[in-house]
C-alpha cells in the first residue's frame, strides 16, 4: 500500500487566517478608520437599494445597533450624503436614501477600490489572479453550502475519499 499523506487541514486554516490577518493588518484601522468603514457600510448597503431603507434594515445590513445607525445617518445627513423622507406606506416611518451627493461619493469609492484591486492582480500576474478568483469563487459557494447547510460544521466532510483534492 502507497504511503499517502494526510492533508493536514488544521495546519493550512492556520496558514490561511495568519495570511488574512496579514491583510487587515497592513492597513493598519484606527478609531477613525472604523468609525469611516460604518459610514461607507451604510453608503454602500443605501447604493444597492435605490428606493431606500428604514433606519431598522440599515442597522440589520450593516449588522450594528439601531442607535449606531442613527448616529451614523445623523453624519451622513451632515454631510449631504443621505435624506430622510416619510414612508409613503407610513408616515410613522422614515426612509434613508442617498442624496445625488451621496451616490457620487459611493461610485467614486467603487471605482477606487476597483482600481487599487486592478493593481493588486496584476503584481500577482494574470496565472494567479485568475486562481484567486477561482478559488474565491468556489470559497463563496462552500461556505454558503456550509451555512445553509448544516450551520457550524467543522473538520472535512470529504476527508479519504479525495474528493477535495478533484476540485
Amino acid at each position: 500500500m502507497p504511503n499517502v499523506e494526510k492533508t493536514d487541514w488544521d495546519g493550512l486554516a492556520q496558514q490561511l487566517m495568519t495570511s488574512i490577518h496579514g491583510l487587515r493588518a497592513g492597513h493598519g484601522a484606527h478609531s477613525k478608520d472604523m468609525e469611516m468603514r460604518g459610514e461607507i457600510n451604510a453608503l454602500h448597503a443605501l447604493h444597492h437599494q435605490p428606493e431606500g431603507m428604514t433606519p431598522t434594515a440599515l442597522a440589520r445590513a450593516c449588522q450594528v445597533s439601531t442607535a449606531r445607525i442613527t448616529k451614523t445617518i445623523d453624519q451622513l445627513e451632515g454631510r449631504s450624503l443621505v435624506e430622510r423622507h416619510a414612508s409613503p406606506h407610513d408616515r410613522r416611518s422614515v426612509i434613508v436614501r442617498l442624496t445625488d451627493k451621496g451616490e457620487a461619493e459611493v461610485q467614486q469609492r467603487i471605482d477606487g477600490i476597483n482600481g487599487y484591486v486592478a493593481g493588486v492582480l496584476c503584481e500577482l500576474g494574470e496565472h494567479d489572479a485568475r486562481e484567486l478568483v477561482r478559488i474565491s469563487g468556489r470559497l463563496v459557494e462552500v461556505v454558503t453550502r456550509r451555512v445553509e447547510g448544516a450551520g457550524s460544521q467543522t473538520g472535512c466532510p470529504m476527508e479519504g475519499d479525495g474528493a477535495h483534492e478533484a476540485r
